[in-house]
């Protein structure tokens, strides 16, 4: 059984909304709380302490694929960008790459996170493909 699901919706940016222009522009800019903790994406509250308080910080928008899952429509990647203590979810721009190393592009039809995989393999790290 097939269905189809269509949500249209806004959200307001309010506090976040430095994150989410850098996305616009293809930076990744992230939150480091008063406790260290770096979140990327951010939220509204520190998931490591709870608190309200920190700093934008940008990160160079590289980041390593954790886990991916090829669809016939997208590729998907749990993605862990450097200097940051968390992961996302991101949709990978460069699909017939089986690299695990990326960086973040700006978002061309579809809003969201994207990741270009690069061209070479470091030995080192592996990517555990979920198919």
């Amino acid at each position: 059984m097939k269905r189809s699901l269509r949500l249209d919706y806004t959200l307001p940016k309010g506090r976040l909304a430095p994150h989410f222009d850098a996305l616009a522009e293809g930076r990744a800019l992230a939150w480091r709380c008063v406790c260290g903790h770096v979140a990327f994406p951010p939220g509204l509250t520190c998931v490591a302490c709870g608190a309200r308080d920190g700093q934008w910080i940008e990160l160079g928008g590289t980041a390593l694929v954790e886990h991916r899952t090829d669809t016939p429509e997208a590729a998907w990647a749990l993605a862990r960008f450097d200097g940051a203590d968390t992961a996302v979810m991101v949709r990978i721009k460069t699909p017939e790459l089986t690299t695990s190393r990326g960086h973040l592009v700006p978002p061309e039809e579809d809003a969201g996170l994207w990741l270009a995989l690069e061209e070479t393999e470091d030995e080192n790290r592996s990517v555990r493909r979920l198919e």
